[in-house]
């Protein structure tokens, strides 16, 4: 895992998009079970959409929760170098230019 905030927040972008993609993947599975035809088949078939687009929706929200974690976690590591930087600011006078 990096530790540059901006890269973490990258990552947690890309997890947001994944979702997004993986519902509309989810969108396109459902519309594809309305067809007319009937037989045993194709009720297996409409239970196999069904059961996919419920995977994706339930990927998307996994997606979601990585992505908030992400987000979270990118908001701590900026936290955590700010304090760092503070306290050397606090301790070595004039060490901005470290930073």
């Amino acid at each position: 895992m990096s530790d540059d905030p901006d890269q973490i927040r990258a990552q947690a972008r890309r997890a947001a998009r994944l979702a997004t993609e993986a519902r509309g993947a989810a969108t396109s599975v459902s519309s594809n079970s309305s067809v007319q035809w009937h037989s045993q088949g194709a009720e297996r078939f409409r239970k196999k959409l069904s059961d996919r687009a419920s995977e994706f929706r339930d990927r998307a929200d996994d997606l979601d929760h990585l992505s908030r974690l992400l987000y979270s976690h990118a908001r701590h590591v900026a936290d955590h170098e700010n304090t760092v930087k503070d306290i050397v600011h606090t301790v070595v006078p004039g060490s901005a230019l470290l930073w």
